[in-house]
């Protein structure tokens, strides 16, 4: 090698001035290319084969927590975590295998943040050979957020990273060499900056502070090219939204102040469409001129992402007016429980836990206020319990609960889970349903009276005809007695005997009124395993009188196995005296001969029991069949037309239905179904 001596022998001058100039262009365009890629939102660097740092950008200190002299020179597997190192491992073995990467991964690092970064390792060939690779990772955590929440902003924001400083030699048989590496470089970082953000521009500062743009590349350079071109500092002042002038006076001032600036703002492009520009800017101080000499700008247009902020916005306003039109409480609640949507009415419903409604809450924070504010009935005795029983079917596929409120109100609260594991509640006033049903009940209960005491004169007939028998009995015995008293012709075995029919005379008058008794009395009803045939033939007896007057044959056809039903006794006693006393009315109104009424029950596969009662009357009116169980229709000659109905009502209260059976050939057939039925 030639020294400095033997270099101004052997070289024109004007060669080596001209020599000295391009070295001291290059440097300091290589400086302005560090300041840039310092001033980059990502990370920027190379990588050689050895998996060790080469070059990176400042932005590698404070994600590492480390002098940037410490990490240049450190190879991967020393600076990454265990974890990071085997979240990027795979993604290393094939950008060195010649494979450009583009992919995204979240990553924990010991700045203590988890962020989502874009990778983008490309890898740096040289005439079929790997030298190693350029690598950009970009933070991209709060645009991946976005798109998870919005479902509609994409950014395209690849990003190369190449080499951005090259060995400079002041070799004067490599000058050539040397310019050709420069050029390269300067195109691989264009190529950078367009890939890193939509525009990147550069402002040099006078000390008049005006500006002029000085460098700029990127998609928008393209669009917005008349005012770019111009190179006035005033970039984005003529296409600025009216609206925003004031902010870009700010942003400017907040530059030229030495002030790191990130702004959004509107811009009219040259179709008339506006678009958002998110814009970030650092100043370059001079400490020697005591001023900000340059401002470098990064952009991008973030118009999709706007416009999907605006439309969820939109439909949240939207949600929420759905949800405060509603007349029922809405709570929402996420995967792990938490509160995150209710509306006012949900307020009204529950005012003593009002101030407990709040997002974050969780349900069963909520349920516990509100039995520690005493406003669940149920919860009096034994809040913990209620609670605890409260909570094993929250949330519930099947169905709903009703809860009843110490005011006196009810509520139907259904819980059902969302897709996405959380859970949709409605809350439900169902106060009035709840009277309406109850002023049912008391009304269905009043007409059963009703019809029971209009039953009274034929209970009484089948009572006085019934009595009869064993009245005679005790009369005929109690005389013999006492004409044998007078004869004094009486013995012990004769009186043991009188006084035994005597006695069982008198039970079964007693019977016979307790019968007729417990059938017109009111009273609560109690619900027990009844046995059908005992009842069968508390009805039968009820009614035999009437069937032997009216020359009625009357089959009962039962099953040989004792057939047992969970029923109120006196309810269904009046179902099948209502149905028997039907079917009397219609044989004798018919003059039918050989009147018939057949009683038949069986049980159906274990699961309840039908049972029928059948007559060869006229049968049915046709112009009747279809409202024969409404209240008031009847097609005797007198009679309240409710028998059928409160039938019905009886029979539906225990589960099962009453119909007419229309295949009976002649005369009617009702049939009724009592399900869970019990053998014994």
């Amino acid at each position: 090698m030639q020294n400095t001596d033997s270099l101004h022998e052997n070289t024109n001058p004007d060669s080596v001035q001209q020599l000295r100039g391009e070295i001291v262009r290059l440097n300091r365009n290589q400086a302005r290319l560090v300041q840039i890629m310092d001033s980059l939102p990502g990370l920027v660097g190379y990588v050689d084969l050895q998996l060790i740092i080469v070059y990176a950008n400042k932005l590698i200190e404070s994600w590492y927590q480390r002098p940037r002299s410490d990490l240049i020179g450190m190879q991967l597997r020393t600076l990454f975590t265990d974890e990071h190192y085997g979240i990027v491992e795979e993604l290393l073995k094939r950008v060195l295998n010649g494979e450009e990467i583009n992919e995204e991964r979240k990553i924990q690092y010991p700045d203590g943040h988890a962020r989502i970064v874009h990778l983008n390792y490309i890898p740096d060939q040289i005439d079929d050979t790997i030298q190693g690779y350029f690598f950009l990772v970009r933070d991209v955590t709060k645009r991946r957020k976005a798109e998870n929440a919005l479902q509609v902003a994409n950014f395209e924001l690849d990003r190369r990273v190449i080499k951005a400083t090259t060995e400079l030699e002041f070799r004067n048989q490599q000058l050539q060499k040397e310019n050709q590496a420069r050029q390269k470089s300067e195109e691989r970082y264009r190529i950078v900056s367009e890939l890193m953000s939509d525009l990147i521009y550069v402002y040099q500062v006078d000390p008049d502070n005006r500006m002029q743009t000085i460098w700029y590349t990127g998609r928008l350079s393209k669009e917005f090219t008349p005012q770019i071109q111009d190179r006035h500092y005033r970039l984005w002042r003529p296409i600025i939204h009216p609206d925003d002038n004031g902010l870009l006076d700010e942003r400017l001032e907040r530059l030229l102040s030495n002030k790191t600036s990130i702004d959004e703002f509107r811009v009219i492009d040259s179709q008339g469409s506006t678009r958002w520009i998110r814009v970030f800017g650092r100043p370059i101080y001079c400490s020697k001129e005591q001023r900000v000499v340059q401002i470098m700008v990064a952009a991008q247009d973030i118009t999709e992402t706007k416009n999907a902020e605006a439309a969820v916005d939109q439909q949240r306003s939207r949600l929420t007016a759905a949800l405060e039109s509603m007349s029922d409480g809405f709570l929402l609640f996420d995967q792990s429980g938490s509160l995150v949507e209710f509306n006012d009415k949900i307020l009204q419903l529950f005012p003593k836990v009002a101030d407990k409604m709040t997002k974050g809450t969780k349900f069963e924070a909520l349920v516990e206020a509100s039995v520690k504010a005493g406003e669940i009935k149920a919860a009096k005795s034994n809040p913990q319990a209620w609670v605890t029983d409260r909570l094993t079917d929250y949330p519930s596929e099947s169905g709903a609960r009703e809860v009843e409120l110490t005011d006196g109100r009810w509520v139907l609260a259904t819980d059902r889970p969302t897709r996405d594991g959380g859970v949709v509640s409605i809350r439900t006033d169902i106060t009035s349903r709840k009277r309406a049903e109850e002023q049912r009940r008391h009304q269905e209960a009043e007409l059963a009276q009703v019809l029971r005491r209009a039953s009274m004169g034929e209970m009484a007939s089948a009572l006085a005809h019934e009595l009869s028998q064993p009245l005679a009995v005790i009369v005929n015995y109690s005389n013999g007695l006492l004409r044998r008293l007078e004869r004094e012709t009486l013995n012990r075995n004769d009186i043991q005997k009188a006084l035994d029919s005597i006695r069982n005379a008198g039970q079964r008058a007693k019977d016979i009124v307790k019968h007729v008794g417990d059938f017109v009395r009111r009273g609560q009803p109690v619900v027990k395993n009844e046995s059908l045939e005992s009842m069968v033939n508390e009805v039968s007896d009820l009614l035999h009188g009437a069937l032997i007057r009216n020359h009625i044959r009357y089959k009962v056809l039962l099953p040989t196995e004792k057939l047992c039903v969970l029923v109120n006794r006196i309810e269904i006693t009046q179902v099948l005296f209502n149905l028997l006393r039907n079917a009397i009315d219609a044989v004798v109104q018919s003059a039918t001969l050989d009147a018939t009424i057949i009683l038949q029950a069986y049980s159906e596969q274990g699961i309840g029991v039908t049972v029928s009662v059948s007559d060869n009357g006229s049968g049915v009116a046709d112009n009747l069949t279809n409202c024969l169980f409404e209240p008031y229709i009847t097609s005797k000659d007198s009679g309240l037309g409710m028998g059928l109905s409160i039938s019905r009502t009886i029979v539906e209260g225990h589960g099962g239905r009453l119909w007419l059976d229309q295949n009976s050939v002649k005369g009617s057939c009702f049939k009724f179904f009592l399900p869970v039925l019990n053998n014994e």
